[in-house]
């Protein structure tokens, strides 16, 4: 019955040190793939000029939807354009 018993708590211990290190091991992954992210977008982050055209498409996409007057783009696109 002692016997029984060590082995059971030995058993449960290796499960404890066995889902420790999984959980560890999945955080290090984790971190890893965060990390290529972050990496993976400073060398395609847009540049400025980039961005300033996607910009002035998307509000031209907005206004051929009919979502902004010819005001609102006017303004917009200036306001885009002076920044």
């Amino acid at each position: 019955m002692i016997v029984l018993t060590i082995y059971v708590v030995i058993a449960l211990i290796l499960c404890f040190v066995l889902f420790i290190a999984f959980k560890a091991i999945n955080t290090g992954m984790e971190a890893k793939k965060a990390k290529k992210k972050i990496y993976e977008n400073e060398l395609k982050s847009p540049t400025q000029s980039d961005d300033l055209l996607s910009k002035l498409n998307n509000l031209n996409e907005l206004y051929e939807k009919g979502a902004l007057s010819e005001e609102e783009f006017r303004a917009a696109k200036e306001k885009i354009l002076n920044n």
